[in-house]
């Protein structure tokens, strides 16, 4: 046995060069024997054959359906015979009938009957293959029934008292009016047969499966042609093994080496898509001799090789297929994008070892890649193994700006490794309240932070994951400030808006540098209910169009209906205060009031709106939102707004 020192570190590149030498050897020799003659291509062979017949035998069959289909269309279109068949004259149309059914009959169709309503009830009123036959009843024919009830064109394979037969029956209208119903046929039998013997020579047998219906003998084996007809098929079914197969819908063939031949059963549907027929075909096959062949042959060839392939294959698997797989298992981690856990695999083969050491540096390179761009659109483009492209698609979704108060003039006091501290102990704890919640962080702009919730993954409740995150991450904030102050540093004041609506999203920019992000209306809008905080000295404002998706479990307020910088129409805004349970019964009465003051602000009711605002002031005397609207109550008295005014508020700055 080699020592494994000599092993050790082994080039790959030398190791397969002697694999694929010997392998190269054995692939001559294997060829010379088995390139006609391996079992798969035999069994391969067979099947194609076979799928030749069925394809044909279906074929034939959807052949002799149209005919009839193509036929009966015809005479259902021809308004004579409507005429005749209203009459119910039988006579008259016996002889206006004639020419047609000699023609039918060159064409090969077996039956042409006609169905009036009688009594209440569909009858035969001339059966053209056996005119004496009449007025009696069509229960027993489903096709019939089913045209005249339906009024429509049923086609298919039917069982009727003289046998099976591809039959067309068509509901027969005159002015509108359904009058009967016309019949032709073929029927399944020797000539049918006959047909298919033509293009695949052979033993031919068919078997009623669905017995019961046919005058004089109730045979199960219909129709026999081919030199086996008396030998190889019985009147009996075929055993349960094969029912059962061919119950499904599927064809079954059964190779017989004794007498090399292949029998084939193949299930035939009526109209109805029950399986009432089965065809057998009996073919003599060279699978037999050619699978003597080749067995001989692979004892031979396949001894020689597996003796050779062995002793390669176990030298070379210690140095090969161990790391291999644990590359694999490592593998699947990175496309899984679980990239925690480091690489430990040690290879004895340097080519191994190099890969190893290639796929612990990327793994180290995709975590801190993963830090830029959201996880989720990380897994999505590994697993997907496609490049990122430009590209973007429309979305309903929900927007999130915040802002800190005052941040410049915080930024001033603070040294630049504390305000580094204190800003990335922040946006940490602002990230995971965001992505706890469903949210993907689409960028930090300075002391700013913009998200979004509904992208790359779809969610439901997008309005709802964000003001729940909005709500957290001002109680967070607080918790932060709190600890802050101890420590003598200054607090942070978060001003968050958010906005709902179809937006953008996807992979914007140039071919050659990309951003994961969102673009339209909606998110101008966030970026704006954020800016408006500090106008009313508010901390999170909302669109109606986030209030509309919100349950009823919040408490919020209308603040105004402005006209945002940018924006034509006006919309109005809402300051989210709290979940219900989380605020006192004096704020939500506050709420209530403020609410009902902007509505007489709206209705131009100044004095109402005034009294109302400073009531509220001596509830919460900082509340700027109404000193704004007494300020401007003041203003339109004196200044009224134009007719069309409907209490928007034009903003000229951001």
């Amino acid at each position: 046995m080699i020592h494994s020192k000599l092993l050790n570190k082994v080039r790959l590149k030398n190791t397969f060069i002697a694999v694929v030498i010997l392998l190269q050897l054995l692939l001559v020799l294997l060829s010379f024997t088995f390139l006609q003659n391996t079992v798969p291509l035999l069994t391969q062979a067979e099947d194609q054959r076979i799928r030749g017949v069925v394809t044909y035998v279906n074929h034939e069959i959807e052949q002799s359906t149209n005919r009839a289909m193509i036929a009966i269309s015809g005479v259902a279109d021809n308004i004579h015979i409507a005429q005749v068949l209203a009459e119910r004259n039988r006579e008259k149309l016996i002889s206006e009938t004639k020419t047609m059914w000699e023609n039918l009959k060159q064409l090969g169709f077996a039956q042409f009957n006609f169905h009036i309503k009688q009594a209440g009830e569909v009858v035969f009123l001339y059966r053209a293959h056996n005119p004496e036959k009449f007025n009696d009843s069509i229960g027993f024919r489903p096709t019939v029934v089913k045209a005249n009830n339906n009024k429509t064109i049923i086609k298919g394979l039917e069982q009727g008292r003289a046998g099976y037969g591809f039959r067309a029956v068509a509901p027969i209208f005159l002015d509108g009016t359904h009058i009967g119903s016309a019949e032709v046929g073929f029927d399944l039998s020797n000539a049918f047969l006959e047909i298919l013997n033509t293009n695949y020579p052979g033993s031919w047998a068919l078997y009623n499966l669905a017995r019961g219906m046919v005058e004089g003998e109730d045979r199960v084996l219909l129709n026999t042609i081919g030199p086996l007809k008396d030998s190889a098929f019985k009147n009996l079914l075929p055993n349960k093994s094969i029912l059962s197969h061919i119950s499904t819908g599927n064809y079954l063939y059964e190779l017989d080496e004794s007498s090399e031949t292949n029998s084939l059963y193949m299930p035939v549907k009526n109209f109805q898509g029950d399986i009432v027929v089965m065809l057998q075909y009996i073919s003599s096959t060279t699978y037999f001799e050619q699978l003597r062949r080749a067995r001989i042959g692979g004892i031979i060839v396949c001894g020689v090789g597996l003796f050779v392939s062995s002793f390669i294959l176990l030298l070379l698997y210690r140095m090969i297929t161990t790391p291999i797989r644990r590359l694999v298992s490592e593998t699947e981690n990175i496309k899984k994008f679980n990239l925690d856990e480091p690489i430990k695999i040690i290879s004895s083969v340097r080519e191994v070892q190099d890969l190893v050491d290639a796929m612990g540096a990327m793994k180290i390179g995709l975590q801190s890649f993963r830090k830029y761009i959201p996880d989720q659109l990380v897994r999505q483009l590994i697993s997907s193994r496609q490049e990122a492209v430009v590209s973007g698609q429309r979305r309903h979704m929900t927007i999130m700006f915040t802002d800190i108060e005052n941040f410049s003039t915080i930024s001033e006091k603070l040294t630049p490794n504390e305000l580094a501290s204190q800003l990335s102990g922040y946006m940490h704890a602002m990230t995971m309240i965001i992505t706890s919640h469903g949210g993907t962080v689409d960028k930090y702009i300075g002391d700013s932070i913009m998200a979004f919730w509904g992208a790359p993954l779809e969610m439901k409740d997008h309005s709802l994951n964000a003001c729940l995150a909005a709500l957290a991450c001002k109680k967070r904030e607080r918790e932060l400030s709190s600890e802050w102050l101890a420590q003598n540093r200054p607090f942070f004041n978060t001003r968050i808006g958010i906005s709902t609506g179809e937006v953008v999203v996807g992979n914007i920019g140039s071919p050659t540098r990309l951003s994961y992000t969102v673009i339209g209306d909606t998110v101008n809008l966030a970026s704006r209910l954020e800016g408006l905080n500090k106008e009313y000295n508010t901390s999170i404002i909302i669109s109606q169009m986030t209030l509309e998706e919100l349950p009823d479990e919040f408490t919020y307020r209308l603040l105004d209906i402005v006209v945002v910088k940018g924006k034509i129409e006006p919309v109005p805004i809402y300051e989210l205060a709290a979940r219900k349970g989380d605020i006192t019964s004096l704020d939500v009465e506050f709420m209530t009031i403020f609410s009902k003051a902007v509505e007489s602000y709206v209705a131009k009711d100044w004095t109402r709106a005034r009294n109302r605002f400073q009531r509220l002031l001596t509830i919460k005397p900082n509340d700027r939102a109404c000193q704004i609207f007494i300020d401007r109550c003041d203003e339109y008295e004196i200044n009224p707004p134009s007719d069309d005014w409907g209490g928007e508020y034009v903003y000229h700055r951001k």
